[in-house]
C-alpha cells in the first residue's frame, strides 16, 4: 500500500481535522474527557487511532464498522482505520442492534466501533473515552488496505455495500469540488449523515482536497437551527437533499451562503427555478451521483443556465463518460464510465440485476453480468489508471448538448424522507418471519403527492412499477391501523399474507421488522391478509 492509495498523508489529515473541522455544537464529539474507566492514551488523534487499529487488525485489511454519530470524531476514526491498514465502513448510528450485528456479519467485519455503553457483541471490548471498540468473532473478510466500504442499502439491499479505493474517492471529490467551485476560503455545513456517500465524498473529502473549512451538524433538524448554524459559523456552502431543502429552507436561502448544492434525489424543474430566483446572487448546483460511481457523476450550474434546463442534472464531470442503453422513445438506462467506480460489491445483494454491474474499459458491459462482477480480458487492470463501466439502474434522457435528464428508476425502490429504500429487502425480511406466507409492497401518496413517482394525476406506480394506486378506496381494513409511520414524499404499504392476520399478530410482525429497519425504511402501514389459499410455510 503506497501513500497514493490513501490520498492526503496522515499528517495532512491530522492538521486539517484539528484546524479546519468543527462540530456545530462546539465540541469534537469523541469523548476526550472520557473520565474514569478510560484506557490510558485515549484515541484523541488520527495517529493514535491508526495505531489502535493497526494493533487490532495486524494491517491485514480487515473491515471496521463505525456506528458513530456524524461528527469530527467519526472522521478521525474513519481516517484512523484507513491509515491503520483497515477498511472502514460508516453505518447509521441509529441502526437497530439486530441490523447492525447482521451487517457486520455479512461484511465479515473484525471490529465494531460504537459509543461506549451501547450493547454490542464481541469477544473483547476496549474503551477509548466515550467510544468502545469490540472485536467480533468472525469469520473475518480481508481486503487490500487502502479501501473504503460505503453502504448502498437502497439500490442493492440492506446488507450490501461498495468497496472503493480511497484514492479514487479523493479523485472524485476533487472533480466535484472543481465543478461547484469550492474554495479554500469556503466554510461547508455538513447536514447530511457522513455515512452517505454524498456527504462523505462531496463534502468531507472535498474539504480535505481544497482546504475548505468543515462544520458538521446532525439531527434534530429545524429551519431555525439551520439558519443559526449558517449565521453562527459563517457558512458559505451547503449541500442538501430535496427532502432537507424543503424542510430546512422553506423560503429564500439565508444570506451568507455563497452556494447551495442539491443531490441525492430528483428536484423538479419548477423548484430549481424558484430556488434560483429566490436569491439572484446565490450559486445553485444540481448534482447527480450514485455510490457505485464513486459517487458524483454530473453537475448543473443552474444559476448559469436558462430555465428550460432546470430539469437537468447537468453534464458529466471531467473524466466521467456517460451513455444510454436499451433506449426507447429517447429514454434509456444510464451507463457510467469512470476511473472512480467501485471495485466490487460486498455483503449480500438483493439479486442479479442490482445497479453497479461492472466492466473494465475495453470490454462491453454484458447486460447479464452479475452485480459487482468485473469483466476483464484475462488480466487485472491497473487500479490507478483503468476506467470501468457500470449500469446505474436509472433512466435518463441525453440531449444533443450532453445534458442529462432524469426519467425514473428501473429498480424496485422508492425514496422516503430523502432515503432510498430497497423494497425487496423489506419483503424478504417480512417473509422470513414466522406465520408470513408472502409479502408484497405498493407505493401510495405521501404528504407531497405531486412529487416522486406521481404521474401528476394522483396515481402512483405500484409494485415493480406496474399498475396504479389512487388511494385506499377499497375500504379494506389495515391490521394495526392505529400504528403507522408518517413519511414525506413517497410512502409504501406492506401487505402480508399471514396464517394469523389479527391486529396482535401484525403488531408482533411490525415489532420484529423494526429490529432491522431504519425509520425511513419502515412501511407507513402494514396490512395483514388471511392466507387461506396460499401454501403455509
Amino acid at each position: 500500500m503506497s501513500a497514493d492509495d490513501l490520498g492526503p498523508t496522515l499528517g495532512e489529515v491530522e492538521t486539517y481535522l484539528a484546524e479546519r473541522a468543527v462540530d456545530v455544537d462546539g465540541g469534537d464529539g469523541d469523548g476526550r474527557d472520557g473520565g474514569g474507566g478510560a484506557e490510558p492514551g485515549l484515541a484523541t488523534s488520527v495517529a493514535a487511532i491508526a495505531e489502535v487499529f493497526a494493533e487490532l487488525t495486524d494491517r491485514l485489511g480487515n473491515v471496521v464498522v463505525l456506528a458513530l454519530p456524524s461528527g469530527t470524531a467519526l472522521l478521525r476514526y474513519l481516517f484512523g482505520a484507513l491509515h491503520g491498514g483497515a477498511v472502514p465502513v460508516a453505518v447509521p448510528p441509529a441502526m437497530p442492534a439486530g441490523r447492525l450485528v447482521e451487517v457486520a456479519r455479512r461484511l465479515g467485519a473484525r471490529l465494531l466501533v460504537t459509543p461506549y455503553g451501547r450493547a454490542v457483541p464481541g469477544t473483547a471490548v476496549r474503551r477509548f473515552g466515550r467510544t468502545a471498540v469490540a472485536t467480533l468473532p468472525g469469520p473475518w473478510q480481508y481486503h487490500e488496505p487502502g479501501h473504503v466500504i460505503i453502504l448502498t442499502s437502497g439500490t442493492s439491499g440492506i446488507f450490501s455495500g461498495c468497496l472503493h479505493r480511497a484514492s479514487s474517492l479523493f479523485r472524485n471529490a476533487a472533480r466535484h469540488a472543481g465543478a461547484v467551485g469550492l474554495r479554500s476560503d469556503d466554510t461547508m455545513l455538513v447536514t447530511l449523515p457522513l455515512n452517505f456517500s454524498y456527504a462523505l465524498v462531496a463534502q468531507a473529502l472535498a474539504g480535505l482536497v481544497t482546504g475548505a473549512r468543515l462544520v458538521v451538524t446532525g439531527p434534530p433538524f429545524s429551519p431555525r437551527g439551520y439558519l443559526d448554524a449558517v449565521r453562527r459559523h459563517g457558512v458559505t456552502s451547503s449541500s442538501l437533499t430535496p427532502f432537507l431543502l424543503r424542510n430546512l429552507v422553506p423560503g429564500a436561502p439565508p444570506r451568507g451562503l455563497r452556494m447551495l448544492t442539491v443531490g441525492g434525489d430528483a428536484l423538479p424543474s419548477e423548484e430549481v427555478t424558484a430556488l434560483v430566483r429566490a436569491r439572484s446572487d446565490l450559486e445553485v448546483y444540481i448534482t447527480y451521483g450514485l455510490t457505485e460511481a464513486g459517487p458524483r457523476v454530473s453537475t448543473l450550474a443552474a444559476h448559469l443556465e436558462p430555465a428550460h434546463r432546470h430539469g437537468s442534472v447537468g453534464r458529466p464531470l471531467p473524466g466521467v463518460g456517460v451513455s444510454l442503453r436499451n433506449v426507447r422513445d429517447g429514454v434509456g438506462e444510464l451507463l457510467v464510465t469512470s476511473d472512480t467506480v467501485l471495485v466490487r460489491r460486498v455483503g449480500a445483494t438483493d439479486g442479479r440485476t442490482a445497479p453497479g454491474e461492472v466492466a473494465t474499459e475495453g470490454r462491453a458491459l454484458d447486460r447479464h453480468t452479475a452485480p459487482g462482477q468485473i469483466a476483464t480480458e484475462g488480466r487485472a487492470p491497473d487500479p490507478h489508471t483503468a476506467s470501468a463501466q457500470i449500469a446505474t439502474g436509472d433512466l435518463f434522457r441525453l440531449d444533443s448538448d450532453g445534458y442529462l435528464y432524469f426519467a425514473g428508476r428501473m429498480g424496485d425502490s422508492c425514496v422516503v424522507d430523502g432515503v432510498k429504500v430497497s423494497l425487496p429487502s423489506v419483503r424478504r425480511l417480512a417473509m422470513g418471519l414466522p406465520g408470513v406466507v408472502a409479502a408484497t409492497t405498493r407505493l401510495c401518496p405521501g404528504r407531497r403527492a405531486g412529487h416522486a413517482s406521481d404521474d401528476g394525476q394522483g396515481r402512483h406506480a405500484g409494485e415493480h412499477g406496474r399498475g396504479t394506486y389512487a388511494g385506499d378506496d377499497r375500504r379494506s381494513r389495515y391490521a394495526g391501523d392505529d400504528e403507522h409511520t408518517e413519511h414525506d414524499g413517497q410512502r409504501f404499504v406492506l401487505e402480508l399474507y399471514m396464517r394469523d392476520a389479527t391486529d396482535d399478530a401484525v403488531r408482533r410482525v411490525r415489532a420484529e421488522l423494526h429490529r432491522f429497519l431504519l425509520r425511513a425504511e419502515r412501511p407507513c402501514r402494514i396490512r395483514g391478509i388471511p392466507a387461506q389459499e396460499a401454501a403455509y410455510k
